[in-house]
């Protein structure tokens, strides 16, 4: 498969109704959710939200939706996607991501709708294993990344597909990282031509075995220039439940693998690189605008061995804060709040250690209390 998007015939027509979403699967009823024009269809007790608590910043036009399904009690316990998909039960009920960002965590607490219901499967039980999640979105590129060609990796516990249109009306798996295991990186091994103005069509499949832990997370990162072969990362194919992340924290922390992968130019897909491409608005986003960060636009302006100075900018104005953390030991560090309410932020941080790898995201607070902050990135001192 060369040159993936090459072959794409990019039609990307989103399937907002309920039931259709996943093929092939039984339907615990024949409720359907239909989004009209400019005016998403909302019904609480049919609409999961965020359902892993992602809390990044959501836009009406920016997400993913898709289906949740499970295995009943009396059902195999399947250990691929294509059997979990095929005979899961789809539950009444749409979910919105915002992005694919779970890092690895204990999950337990199940799917609540936005009625507050908490949803269950047909023999009473809450689902927190067996599940799986069908996803739909586009992908594009934000603000600051370049056009060109791109690798997409998927880390997941358990099983999880990525796939992309392959030109003749149906999907090509992009990353397989398919399977019943720990928190495990698998990476493409062709290349995916963005420019400016393109929309990839991707559909995520996922499915969560045995309890407790779940992740998915989605990254890219440019393909190096003049590299016609496949390219890998030393993580591709590695696993286990505390290599990326410590899911023993509260919130859940990255270690030092996951920092590397930053560090050789990997980044997790935010929510200004997906759409909708036919759902008009989210319900699940705030109907007036939330403060925003753009993440693209967190940028560092100057780094000596000792100083870094980031600049980043806000739809609103609000306050100004940077947290570093030294990746070598954890050693987390907040600069102080700067209070002026602004649009465009600068901040200077001193007293770093000499070419040592660091961790840094952005944080602001508008005028009413709403919070936000960037995804992290990082940075290495000078000598």
């Amino acid at each position: 498969m060369q040159n993936v998007i090459g072959k794409l015939i990019v039609v990307g027509i989103l399937l907002s109704l309920t039931g259709c979403l996943l093929d092939g699967s039984g339907s615990e009823s024949g409720a359907t959710v239909v989004a009209s024009p400019g005016q998403p269809f909302f019904d609480p007790k049919q609409t999961i939200c965020d359902p892993f608590k992602t809390n990044s910043t959501q836009a009406r036009d920016r997400g993913l939706i898709g289906n949740l399904v499970y295995l009943t009690n009396d059902q195999p316990r399947y250990g691929n996607i294509a059997d979990f998909m095929t005979n899961a039960i789809v539950a009444d009920a749409t979910v919105f991501l915002d992005r694919l960002f779970v890092p690895t965590r204990p999950f337990d607490r199940g799917f609540y709708l936005q009625s507050g219901e908490l949803v269950k499967s047909i023999n009473g039980d809450t689902l927190y294993e067996y599940f799986g999640l069908r996803m739909k979105g586009q992908v594009q590129l934000a603000t600051d990344e370049i056009p060109g060609q791109y690798q997409f990796a998927v880390l997941a516990d358990d099983g999880a597909l990525l796939k992309i249109p392959d030109g003749l009306g149906g999907e090509v798996t992009l990353v397989n990282n398919d399977g019943t295991h720990p928190t495990k990186l698998m990476c493409a091994t062709d290349p995916v031509t963005m420019t400016a103005g393109s929309k990839l069509p991707i559909t995520l499949e996922y499915y969560q075995g045995p309890r407790f832990h779940i992740a998915m997370v989605v990254m890219w990162r440019p393909w190096p220039d003049g590299v016609t072969n496949a390219v890998t990362d030393p993580l591709c194919g590695q696993q286990g439940n505390s290599l990326y992340f410590d899911s023993t924290k509260n919130p859940v922390e990255p270690k030092l693998a996951y920092y590397e992968l930053l560090d050789r130019g990997w980044k997790v897909l935010q929510n200004e690189n997906y759409s909708f491409p036919e759902q008009a608005d989210n319900p699940c986003a705030p109907a007036e605008p939330a403060l925003m960060i753009n993440s693209a636009d967190v940028r560092v302006t100057a780094v000596t061995s000792t100083v870094i100075t980031v600049e980043w900018t806000t739809n609103i104005p609000a306050t100004s804060q940077l947290q570093i953390k030294n990746t070598s030991n954890m050693v987390v560090t907040l600069s102080p709040v700067d209070p002026t309410l602004v649009q465009n932020h600068s901040l200077t941080f001193t007293g770093l250690t000499p070419a040592t790898l660091y961790a840094f995201k952005v944080l602001s607070t508008s005028a009413s209390g709403q919070t936000a902050e960037s995804d992290e990135r990082t940075q290495r001192t000078g000598r």
